[in-house]
């Protein structure tokens, strides 16, 4: 049961980062004083969002920017830290408390992603929703795009 809820989490973590992702990256390289410009222009253009609506979804941003950065470094390091314990022949139980950790930190991830996405909702119309859910489902030149762009 643990290995299928595992597998649940690693599937469904790829899809929440690159939706979050595509609307973190938007919001990060917004310029809030000149015209919508980079990813934060594309993510505009794509889901028609208003200039109220992305100063909307930057100050929900802001405001968890602290505890995303965090968690991340956190991760990175665990994951780090397990990668080296695994090369090394590290012993059972440490790799088995570093895996662990790392699946906590992986859940406390998606569990940011969800709060963001829901919180992000509300601004959007049903159909920036709909358009929204189908970022990141096809890559293209090394880029997450909405499909059928």
């Amino acid at each position: 049961m643990l290995r299928t809820r595992s597998r649940r989490l690693a599937a469904l973590i790829p899809a929440l980062t690159l939706a979050l992702a595509a609307v973190a990256g938007a919001v990060d390289t917004a310029n809030a004083a000149g015209p919508p410009s980079g990813h934060a222009g594309r993510l505009q253009q794509a889901l028609g969002l208003t200039d109220d609506q992305m100063n909307s979804i930057r100050q929900l941003f802001a405001q968890r920017a602290a505890d995303r950065k965090q968690l991340s470094e956190s991760l990175r390091q665990a994951q780090a830290e397990l990668r080296l314990l695994a090369l090394t022949g590290g012993d059972h139980a440490a790799l088995q408390a570093k895996q662990a950790e790392v699946a906590q930190l992986m859940s406390q991830s998606v569990a940011i992603r969800v709060e963001s996405l829901q919180a992000i909702a509300p601004i959007l119309t049903p159909d920036q929703r709909a358009k929204l859910a189908q970022i990141g489902i096809g890559r293209r030149g090394g880029h997450w795009q909405p499909q059928g762009s």
